[in-house]
């Protein structure tokens, strides 16, 4: 058995999301000692630094003369002006990342494709949603993993535009491939949904981890606070989150703390500023896992609205550190947290705001979240990620 991992998400993704499972998955495969190779080193990644695996050379190294050089030079425009990121422009971020290194990243499309043309591996497992090498793959005696996320792009597609790569993709990649991984019963059962020519013999579940308790416990800047992480925009529903804590904040002196998800955009600040919680209302970028384990930690409880997930890693990155959650009642969220968390709503900030006031008010509920949330984050680990993806490669290496 040998396995190839292609480097689509390391482009699309910083350190973190979706690049992070992969990151736990290839730490193990090495540590188990199977043999395997990425399209794009990684040992430098959580410096933000990809690699040539031949060269060793840095392949994201953005060129001088490029579209992201103009790009990231609008904002510092806006920067300088203090004036807040326009949206249409921060959404497109990644996407003129991956134009602007379009050379680097066709070689190494190149080397994946000499590779399945050469049969050099018994399992190839893309990252992402590209099928550049789908028609070599055809020719190849490889055989292919696909790891499904979600299918937010198929249930909300005023979001990302009908000629999105993902919806054009999905469905001849998951036609193409031999195994699919979903990473809940919900996306599993939502794949099937939206494309019910899958069979679903060939899909497994596989959960994700999330524990942060191994990050010592360290001082922050912030106190009384309910924690907010990530993205904010579109389906992760943080306006209702901003409408509950209108009449929350300033009556019991409670602030919200947004970690990670960029600057506050023009609508934000205009609701923030028009409600007078300039003081109470944060946004900080997320340094590192351990500065990340620390705003769950003190936090009086994690907010998480979403609309839809097809995980929900935060949820267990909060547990693990004893953090009270309170999430939407959407169904994977009840697949991974359980009766560890409290549920609310997503589409009615009154119920949200009714349930941050009981969390707030009662130090007995947080605790028994605490002590259930313990108990049920220690049901996911990535070992047992790692193991399961390891039976499905070998699985497939023996029936080649």
């Amino acid at each position: 058995m040998k396995v190839l991992i292609d480097h689509q998400i390391f482009f699309q993704n910083r350190y973190g999301g979706i690049s992070k499972i992969f990151s736990e998955i290839i730490r193990r495969l090495n540590e188990r000692k199977i043999p395997f190779d990425t399209s794009v080193s990684i040992g430098d990644y959580n410096q933000g630094i990809l690699r040539d695996p031949k060269t060793k050379l840095q392949v994201n190294q953005i060129p001088f003369f490029s579209l992201a050089t103009v790009y990231f030079g609008i904002l510092t425009f806006f920067k300088i002006l203090r004036l807040p990121y326009p949206e249409f422009l921060t959404k497109r971020e990644s996407g003129i990342l991956r134009k602007s290194l379009s050379k680097n990243i066709s070689i190494l499309n190149g080397s994946v494709n000499r590779a399945l043309t050469n049969h050099e591996y018994t399992v190839f497992h893309p990252t992402y949603f590209q099928d550049y090498y789908l028609s070599n793959l055809k020719e190849s005696n490889t055989k292919m993993v696909l790891t499904v996320y979600d299918c937010v792009h198929e249930l909300f597609p005023q979001f990302y535009g009908s000629n999105n790569f993902i919806l054009r993709n999905r469905k001849s990649l998951c036609e193409a491939s031999d195994h699919i991984i979903c990473i809940s019963e919900t996306t599993k059962k939502d794949l099937i949904k939206w494309y019910p020519n899958i069979h679903s013999k060939n899909i497994s579940v596989i959960y994700l981890a999330g524990n942060l308790s191994h990050h010592v416990e360290s001082s922050i800047p912030f106190t009384n606070y309910i924690l907010f992480v990530g993205n904010r925009s579109d389906y992760k529903n943080f306006n209702i989150l901003l409408d509950a804590f209108v009449s929350i904040a300033k009556e019991n002196e409670i602030h919200l703390v947004c970690a990670g998800g960029g600057k506050f955009r023009r609508q934000e600040k205009q609701w923030i500023t028009s409600f007078g919680l300039e003081s109470y209302v944060h946004q900080v970028n997320i340094d590192s896992e351990q500065f990340l384990a620390n705003l769950y930690r003190k936090a009086k409880a994690f907010v998480y609205p979403s609309l839809y997930e097809g995980f929900g890693i935060p949820l267990l990155e909060a547990m693990s550190v004893g953090c009270p959650v309170l999430c939407s009642s959407i169904e994977v969220f009840h697949e991974v947290a359980g009766d560890a968390a409290m549920f609310f709503n997503p589409k009615d900030h009154l119920d949200l705001r009714t349930k941050i006031l009981e969390l707030l008010g009662s130090e007995k509920m947080r605790n028994e979240l605490v002590q259930h949330g313990y108990i049920r984050e220690k049901k996911f680990s990535w070992n047992q990620c790692a193991d399961e993806h390891i039976q499905i490669y070998q699985s497939l290496s023996n029936h080649k």
